[in-house]
């Protein structure tokens, strides 16, 4: 006999993930946690509901209760993340207050075309 479903702790807030959710993998997400404890339904049968594999079911379910206990942060969007940047955000700041200086004292502004003197050197994927 397979085991029952944990997570029951965590209903509530895949509930309200259910009714908020914007996009398909908030949906799934929410589903991979309520169809096992709500229909009872196995890991198979939620992985072949919300169209993914059990592996990928179970890891969606193990990251939801991860960040529902506050252990790991919510999941960002593509857009929020900084892919091609090539230094920090603090880094970034620095760079602009040194550029902008004169610019607040009403100078002339130069700004070089590029500032590799100043920036890491992006490392190719082979060198990581």
């Amino acid at each position: 006999m397979a085991r029952s479903a944990g997570g029951v702790e965590h209903v509530v807030a895949a509930r309200e993930l259910l009714r908020s959710a914007k996009t398909a993998e908030e949906l799934k997400r929410a589903q991979a946690v309520l169809l096992p404890l709500d229909l009872r339904l196995s890991l198979e049968q939620t992985a072949r509901a919300i169209g993914r594999s059990v592996n990928a079911t179970c890891a969606i379910r193990t990251r939801f209760a991860k960040v529902a206990e506050g252990v790991m942060a919510p999941p960002q969007a593509k857009t929020a993340l900084r892919n091609h940047a090539l230094a920090d955000l603090e880094r970034e700041a620095s760079i602009l207050e040194e550029v902008l200086a004169d610019a607040q004292k009403g100078g002339i502004v130069v700004i070089p075309q590029r500032m590799t003197a100043s920036l890491p050197k992006p490392q190719s994927p082979r060198t990581r």
